[in-house]
């Protein structure tokens, strides 16, 4: 890929995943637009992928589930860019497939700790960063994208490990936004449902039995990601939002408080 100059209106974002699947597209996008990348996974890969996108982007090797190597990542980031605007959290395991009386204790507890604790990590030193270092006088607010997945709104049977890690991040985001509010941080969090995208995860999903009824396009991923890391979606926070919602007219006042939440449905 050609380089993209920066502009002075780009942001700095942080992606994790972004070696592949979900997180390389938007990384590819983001790119294109002209926005910083400092790309984070798990392999060698991430490094090439980010020399590939261009000279002005960095990239490091994080363990997710891992709190010290997720601390390393930001002491790293803040050293070279002296903070940052906003992050795209994509990073995720399928864990094991299964009737959950086979699972294995130990592998359901680390897919826990990868997709519920590791956006727990990443909000945090997120937070801590911004907090650290955005001027007090600037106007953008701070933005944290994360992502859901099959089984967070909805019963999956044989992929508990996945839905109930991801079903997790959904009311974690809700809650994180409430706090921040409450503490008048202006960070906006949300978290998307992406829908059935043909990355290796879809392969293992479809490898394990499990139903895929129709694909969505990365298109549609990589447009609600950009549309929440501008100022149209200023205010908008702790929202549950699916890449086929109506986001664009979405209005922070226009919102029911209970919209685009994980919710009881009473008798």
């Amino acid at each position: 890929m050609s380089a993209v100059s920066i502009s002075p209106h780009s942001r700095r974002v942080l992606i994790t995943g972004g070696s592949r699947g979900i997180g390389l597209e938007v990384a590819r996008d983001l790119a294109h637009s002209g926005h910083q990348l400092w790309l984070a996974a798990t392999t060698e890969k991430v490094r090439e992928i980010a020399t590939q996108l261009g000279p002005a982007h960095r990239a490091s090797r994080v363990d997710i589930a891992d709190s010290n190597s997720v601390a390393s990542l930001f002491a790293e980031i803040r050293r070279e860019w002296q903070g940052m605007d906003a992050v795209v959290h994509s990073a995720a395991e399928l864990g094991q497939a299964g009737n959950f009386w086979h699972l294995d204790p130990d592998k359901f507890v680390h897919t826990l700790r990868v997709n519920s604790g590791g956006p727990f990590f990443i909000a945090k030193a997120f937070v801590q960063l911004w907090l650290d270092t955005a001027p007090k006088s600037s106007s953008n607010r701070g933005k944290i994208v994360l992502f859901a997945g099959g089984g967070a709104g909805y019963g999956y049977p044989q992929f508990l490990p996945y839905g109930t890690s991801k079903a997790a991040a959904v009311r974690m985001c809700e809650t994180m936004s409430m706090e921040l509010d409450a503490a008048q941080i202006p960070i906006d969090v949300n978290i998307i449902a992406p829908g059935a995208n043909e990355t290796s995860m879809l392969a293992a999903v479809r490898a394990a039995g499990g139903e895929v009824r129709t694909v969505v396009p990365f298109s549609k991923p990589i447009a609600l990601c950009r549309w929440l890391l501008s100022s149209d979606s200023d205010g908008v926070s702790g929202r549950f939002l699916h890449v086929n919602d109506p986001y664009p007219t979405l209005s922070p006042n226009a919102l029911r408080a209970e919209a685009l939440k994980l919710r009881r449905i009473d008798l």
